[in-house]
């Protein structure tokens, strides 16, 4: 079985690491055929804005628990008015309006009442402007997050490969952890 795998432009070191790993750790199988594309950012912090509370705080794991779906989103960067780098713009971008879905954010009636966004263009001109806020709009892509990690873990844990490479990284992440530990 063949797999693909996507990454961003200039990942040529988690392009490394992804082959090396299949190459060291999961004998038998084929490394994946690996593509740099131009894609969005989806991280959730910023490296330079200080040291995430952990190591993987600044990403989702295709199969985090839901719990993590929340618990990130809530810690994800959401200035009031930045556009410039929002994490919840973006995921919901990618994943609802990018895809010609209609993103719901729900709000109480003293806040304006439920709004409905069909394009980036709009949600970011509220946004910008203070219409919405980055409350209203990290629970609405929390729910998305955890609806769309579910998803992801179903079909990782019915893929007998999927399920074994997830096992084994979350291994060596966890002895990356406890080395780091050490030193």
């Amino acid at each position: 079985r063949f797999y693909n795998v996507a990454l961003p432009l200039g990942s040529d070191v988690e392009a490394n690491l992804i082959t090396r790993f299949y190459n060291d750790k999961l004998d038998g199988l084929t490394p994946p055929s690996i593509q740099q594309l131009s894609a969005p950012s989806i991280v959730l912090q910023q490296r330079d804005m200080g040291t995430p509370k952990t190591e993987n705080d600044e990403y989702f794991l295709l199969d985090d628990p839901k719990v993590n779906g929340k618990s990130k989103m809530k810690k994800a960067f959401c200035e009031p008015g930045n556009v410039a780098f929002c994490p919840p713009i973006a995921l919901v971008s990618t994943f609802i309006l990018d895809q010609g879905k209609e993103l719901l954010i729900k709000r109480s009636d003293d806040n304006g009442g439920d709004v409905a966004y069909k394009r980036r263009e709009d949600l970011e001109r509220d946004f910008e402007s203070g219409a919405l806020h980055p409350g209203d709009l990290k629970a609405s892509a929390a729910s998305m997050m955890v609806e769309t990690l579910e998803i992801t873990a179903s079909a990782i844990k019915a893929d007998g490969g999927a399920a074994k490479g997830s096992k084994a990284l979350k291994a060596l992440a966890k002895k990356m952890a406890k080395n780091k530990g050490k030193k």
